[in-house]
């Protein structure tokens, strides 16, 4: 009976033991996180604002100056001048004749031989004028005949048709003695006031902006 008693008293004293520390753990710990901080708050690199795009460069228009009025002899020099700015910038220059005469002609065949048997193809077909050139950059071409204006070309282009001749082209050529003028084009407006100050040694020669042509 005495054991009993004094087995329920260690027992007693145990569970008030146990009941006393367990105020004392430690809990659990939550899963960590962070504290949300609004000072130290940042965007993700993917959540980051678009940088506003800039907006295209527009393309650049090529500028065209005309230039005429110079002299034979004036026009060689300014020549040469616009060669060496070629080299030297991003710019072109074109001779355009003030007189010209229209060419009706074949386009250049492969040979020489292809050339003769077209033009004999030709003037069985009854055209005349027809003759094959026999050098230059139109060699092996037939030439159907040179004219002074539109309206004898296209009299010209039509009576052609009219035999089954088709596939010509007109090119432009310029009159024997005639004068010439520069057309020049480039996207640096500077360039072309550059242009300006080699004027002033031709003061009898005009420039003037144009259209460039397509």
């Amino acid at each position: 009976m005495k054991r009993l008693a004094w087995s329920l008293l260690i027992a007693n004293v145990l569970a008030a033991g146990f009941f006393l520390a367990r105020d004392h753990w430690p809990t659990a710990s939550a899963p960590h996180s962070a504290p949300f901080n609004v000072d130290r708050l940042s965007l993700r690199r993917g959540d980051a604002p678009a940088a506003t795009p800039r907006p295209s460069a527009l393309p650049v228009e090529a500028l065209c100056i005309e230039w005429r009025g110079l002299a034979a002899d004036e026009f060689a020099r300014v020549r040469e001048q616009l060669k060496t700015m070629a080299g030297e910038r991003v710019m072109s220059f074109t001779e355009i004749p003030l007189a010209t005469r229209q060419w009706v002609l074949f386009p250049p065949l492969p040979s020489a031989e292809a050339a003769a048997a077209k033009a004999d193809e030709l003037a069985a077909a009854g055209v005349q004028d027809v003759f094959v050139v026999q050098d230059g950059p139109w060699r092996n071409a037939i030439s159907l005949g040179l004219y002074g204006n539109e309206e004898a070309t296209a009299r010209r282009v039509r009576e052609l048709e009219g035999k089954g001749v088709f596939g010509t082209r007109v090119e432009l050529l310029p009159r024997q003695g005639t004068d010439f003028y520069f057309v020049v084009r480039s996207d640096d407006p500077d360039t072309l006031k550059d242009l300006g100050a080699i004027r002033q040694a031709y003061p009898n020669s005009q420039q003037s902006r144009i259209a460039c042509p397509r």
